[in-house]
């Protein structure tokens, strides 16, 4: 059984749901009221709350994921933990019942495209230079280079450990996604996308066209985090029916 710290609610058809770079609970805070209609796995992801210590990642998650999965169920991957879900799902043998990537970081298969090269101008001098800067450097200048308000508080205890747990991620551009296997695979895929950052929409155009997935839009939410949107909840479950 994986080292992980779990979180399991309710009873039914199960669904492991991957944080990403931030807090577990705070990810998926609005999908906690699923378990009234499924078994949700909640692993922190290694490197993040009560899981071991460790440099998180993107191929120990899928690994971690993989063994989540038993012998089937739905999968749920937002930012960088939809890195490590796409991993996990093109790994044999598949027990996945249906894939779910919620803006996920996996930027390599958008190379090229400008918006994700921009992206990258900002993020990758930073993880090279991560183990010479604060971690409210680090925030501050993560955030900038994502497009989002950074609010001005300094960082609190637990803030603090989130954020040098993603000083120490392995960069998620790094992710060889095995797209041919994906899309050859046996389960539906949905891609959910906030259409607020271009960088992260192309590597959602990118998912939907070559997996031929399901995709769902919420502009209206307007940041990176568009579980929290308005019929999400909603419109995975339906997602989850017909898979």
């Amino acid at each position: 059984m994986t080292e992980l710290h779990v979180e399991v609610l309710g009873q039914g058809e199960p669904a492991v749901l991957v944080h990403g770079s931030g807090p577990r609970e705070q990810t998926w805070a609005d999908q906690v009221a699923l378990a009234s209609r499924h078994r949700l796995l909640l692993p922190d992801r290694r490197g993040y709350g009560r899981s071991p210590v460790a440099d998180p990642d993107f191929e120990v998650d899928a690994m971690d994921v993989a063994e989540l999965l038993g012998e089937g169920a739905h999968l749920v991957g937002y930012s960088y933990g939809g890195v490590g879900s796409l991993l996990a799902a093109a790994r044999p043998p598949q027990a996945v019942r249906s894939l779910t990537v919620i803006e996920p970081a996996a930027f390599g298969v958008a190379r090229g495209d400008a918006a994700v090269e921009k992206l990258l101008e900002g993020l990758v001098p930073l993880y090279q230079a991560a183990s010479t800067i604060t971690p409210e450097q680090f925030d501050r200048r993560f955030d900038a280079a994502l497009g989002l308000d950074h609010p001005p508080e300094p960082l609190n205890e637990e803030s603090r450990t989130v954020v040098e747990a993603n000083m120490r991620e392995r960069p998620p551009w790094e992710a060889e996604i095995r797209l041919d296997d994906l899309a050859g695979a046996p389960f539906p895929s949905l891609v959910v996308s906030g259409g607020w950052n271009s960088a992260f929409d192309a590597v959602c155009t990118v998912l939907a066209r070559t997996l031929n997935a399901d995709r769902a839009d919420f502009p209206e939410y307007g940041s990176h985090g568009v579980q929290h949107a308005r019929g999400f909840n909603e419109r995975l479950e339906a997602f989850w029916r017909v898979g």
